[in-house]
């Protein structure tokens, strides 16, 4: 899934952003792919208009469906910003942790955040994202129970 493409000043030129559930996101500068680099993979050395490259860190987290490039100092959005409520949704799979703790548990609460941001990003209205996200929660909720059931026995 591609995004709008960004515009950065320094940079040679419009820089797209495209994510996959395998690969994650994968930045590209006219065509040309810039791999991150560093360690947490945070940092892109963009090619520069007059020679020497532009460093961008890429900036994400928890309640960020798209990430954030900065480059000296200033943010640069690869996407739209994510409505407050579409945020609280796609973290409502942690709830699920409240019936099943351990490995488990967290396979399944972090598994339902997944699927959630993959339903941010994609290109769906705001009431059919909210209809999917409520049905991943109640989803991951059947699975817990599934789950107690089954240890229980």
């Amino acid at each position: 899934m591609a995004f709008a493409a960004l515009t950065i000043p320094g940079v040679s030129g419009d820089i797209s952003t495209e994510y996959s559930f395998w690969k994650g996101y994968t930045f590209t500068v006219d065509g040309q792919r810039v791999r991150p680099q560093g360690f947490p993979r945070n940092r892109l050395a963009l090619p520069g208009e007059s020679g020497p490259p532009v460093e961008a860190k890429i900036k994400g987290g928890l309640f960020r469906a798209y990430p954030v490039l900065v480059v000296g100092g200033t943010e640069y959005p690869t996407g739209l910003p994510t409505p407050r409520g579409l945020q609280i949704l796609a973290l409502l799979p942690i709830l699920a942790l409240l019936l099943i703790q351990g490995a488990l548990g967290f396979l399944v609460a972090f598994g339902g955040v997944a699927i959630n941001m993959g339903v941010v990003r994609g290109p769906r209205s705001r009431s059919v994202k909210a209809a999917l996200m409520v049905a991943t929660f109640i989803g991951a909720i059947a699975i817990d129970l599934l789950m107690a059931f089954a240890i229980s026995r």
